[in-house]
């Protein structure tokens, strides 16, 4: 990659200043909420193309790209933090866990560095994993395309606590709520299961859960790929509500206030009430949304199959603001506040790079 732009100073003062402040008693307002237009702050171009989805925390950006590189850039700066070379090539994002980044590459080697980008674990894995691998409470959990659930212990040597057979080929989660591991499967069921691997409830859904679970304190919620989108209760596995929309959920919900975003197959973001499914309103995405949901601050980022990015109110589900990226994009948008961060590929040359915007 190469700097092409110098964000300005105050800018990252502002940033390092608002990290070193004391929590206060209520929550903080977000002194650089997002607002349109937005202009372009700085970019950086990419060696090599964008796999998977980057994630972003604490103002720094994660990306893995197809030649084997992870790479961590400080977005308030415009500059890259480290990069890790892994022994063969990416065909998957990384996943952050409590303060881990967590990959695993195309030779089934899994790598978990810290947060300065330094190796903890590196061990290769013997399954043919079909799950996100996830950390919760320092312990490592994935399932399987041969219906296993393992969890793996990070450090030290990397040991394998528990291995769980289950018929069942898993294709969503792991999601977490305090002791219980939620899976979704191929077969429409989700399980719940606790930290002995042991099966606490079972939901049977009408269709494959593709997206994983997005859990809201005692709630959980989940679709189907026959386009049904349910609500159950965390602890027990019982419906809450349930609702069939015109397209299949296969992207995971944005939860906010009370409401919903589901992002659905027929290009539509549905605003749903959290406490009974009732349809609140929606809002016609001009492309395919092939890229999951970025939340930011107040507003929703949608990421399409076009150069355009949409953002929604996630209050009224209506649209906020859009911006137009120089080329189609790579990954979805992210919000690393005060920024946005876009990942744009020309449509001549195919070069990609990442695009930092903000708020006029």
């Amino acid at each position: 990659m190469k700097r092409s732009a110098v964000l300005r100073t105050g800018a990252v003062l502002s940033m390092l200043l608002a990290g070193c402040a004391a929590p206060g008693t209520k929550p903080l307002v977000d002194p650089f909420p997002l607002r349109f237009p937005l202009a372009e702050a700085g970019s950086l171009d990419i060696d090599g193309r964008i796999v998977g989805q980057p994630l972003a925390r604490d103002g720094i950006v994660y990306l893995a790209t197809s030649d084997g590189f992870l790479t961590a850039v400080v977005v308030p700066a415009g500059r890259i933090f480290w990069r890790f070379r892994a022994g063969h090539p990416f065909s998957r994002g990384p996943e952050l866990g409590q303060g881990h980044i967590i990959i695993r590459d195309d030779a089934g080697t899994l790598y978990v560095l810290d947060r300065k980008g330094s190796l903890v674990l590196r061990s290769d894995l013997p399954w043919d994993i079909s799950t996100a691998i996830r950390e919760s409470q320092s312990m490592i959990f994935f399932g399987t395309e041969d219906g296993k659930i393992v969890m793996f212990d990070p450090t030290g040597a990397g040991n394998v606590i528990w291995e769980s057979r289950f018929d069942a080929i898993f294709s969503a989660g792991p999601a977490f709520a305090g002791d219980l591991i939620f899976f979704g499967t191929k077969d429409g069921r989700l399980l719940a299961i606790d930290w002995n691997g042991a099966t606490v409830w079972t939901f049977n859904a009408d269709g494959a859960v593709a997206a994983d679970p997005i859990v809201d304190g005692n709630r959980l919620f989940l679709g189907t790929e026959n386009s049904r989108f349910t609500c159950l209760n965390a602890r027990t596995g019982k419906v809450a509500w349930s609702r069939r929309l015109q397209g299949a959920p296969l992207h995971p919900a944005i939860v906010r206030g009370g409401k919903l975003v589901v992002p659905a197959s027929n290009s539509v973001v549905y605003l749903l009430s959290s406490r009974g499914g009732s349809i609140l309103s929606w809002e016609n995405i001009p492309s395919r949304i092939i890229f999951p949901l970025a939340a930011a601050g107040l507003y929703a980022l949608v990421s399409s199959a076009t150069p355009d990015l949409m953002a929604l109110d996630l209050l009224t589900g209506k649209k906020a603001g859009q911006h137009t990226a120089s080329g189609p994009l790579a990954a979805a948008a992210l919000w690393a506040s005060p920024y946005v961060v876009v990942f744009e590929e020309a449509a001549d040359s195919g070069q990609q790079r990442i695009v930092i915007l903000r708020s006029r």
